[in-house]
């Protein structure tokens, strides 16, 4: 993995290696980092990671672009620093672009993120009652596993993508059931992107052994573990053996953040918006 700065407008597009770049690498209540969106880029085609309420302000005010130029969109689970951004954009695809959004959903998730978080924003028109069809376009990824834990895999826009359940917000300790849906997501067998879950060293430990092509690990991080048992908190990622620490970048933090040294901990650091990450 290489580095790059940032420059003047945000890429949509590049000469084919996979590149990730963090819109924001704050959690649901930081002003200044803003919220863990990401935008993955290879060859001709994008894919937008979540787009919370800040999205569409960081796109425009930090990066010089606009949250109409998206075209594909991969959400992990419902909380609005991921998905507040989400009616502006079904909105600005039927009134100004007059397009769809594609949107990497299965069934399960996209009955509730239409009959729990858009629906009452978006089902009425002009036109009448609208639909989740009418704003975007399911793409379904396949169900590959369902022991310890499911899976699901999609190629699309020129990329491997596998999305595993996490343990985020669950109202038993050791079940899913009744408990939020929340996904974390591995990209060309190479980078593993936890999105917001709990401490799971079993989970890491599961799919490091499976995938062993995973070069980097950018991991959901609570700095000082208020949020324990929602978030990983730093003490617990710190007992990570050091072979996984030294690819692991820590996000989804807060302004907390500048009371710790990851790299003397034995992380490979933080991961920083205004940079591009190339694999």
């Amino acid at each position: 993995m290489k580095t790059r700065p940032f420059l003047s407008n945000i890429e949509l597009t590049n000469d084919g290696q996979l590149s990730l770049f963090f819109i924001g690498t704050g959690n649901a209540f930081t002003k200044t980092a803003f919220q863990t969106n990401l935008l993955l880029i290879k060859g001709k085609e994008h894919l937008l990671i979540d787009c919370g309420t800040l999205c569409s302000y960081a796109f425009e005010n930090l990066y010089n672009g606009k949250i109409t130029d998206i075209k594909n969109l991969l959400l992990t689970h419902p909380h609005a620093d991921h998905i507040g951004g989400v009616e502006e954009m079904a909105l600005a695809g039927k009134y100004i672009t007059k397009q769809k959004i594609n949107l990497i959903i299965n069934d399960e998730f996209k009955k509730l993120l239409w009959n729990q978080s858009l629906r009452g924003g978006i089902q009425y028109s002009e036109e009448g009652k609208m639909t989740f069809d009418d704003y975007f376009v399911q793409m379904k990824p396949a169900l590959i596993q369902k022991k310890p834990f499911e899976m699901y895999e999609i190629n699309a826009f020129n990329m491997n993508l596998k999305l595993f359940r996490t343990k985020h917000v669950t109202t038993r300790k050791d079940s899913l059931k009744n408990s939020q849906i929340s996904y974390g997501l591995i990209i060309d067998d190479r980078i593993l992107f936890t999105a917001d879950t709990q401490f799971n060293q079993p989970q890491l430990k599961f799919l490091l052994e499976k995938y062993r092509n995973i070069e980097v690990i950018f991991h959901d991080c609570d700095i000082k573990g208020f949020s324990r048992g929602v978030h990983a908190a730093y003490d617990e990622l710190s007992t990570l053996p050091p072979e996984i620490r030294a690819k692991t970048y820590l996000c989804h933090y807060s302004e907390a953040v500048s009371t710790i040294d990851a790299l003397v901990d034995g992380f490979a650091g933080l991961a920083k918006h205004w940079v591009y990450y190339d694999f």
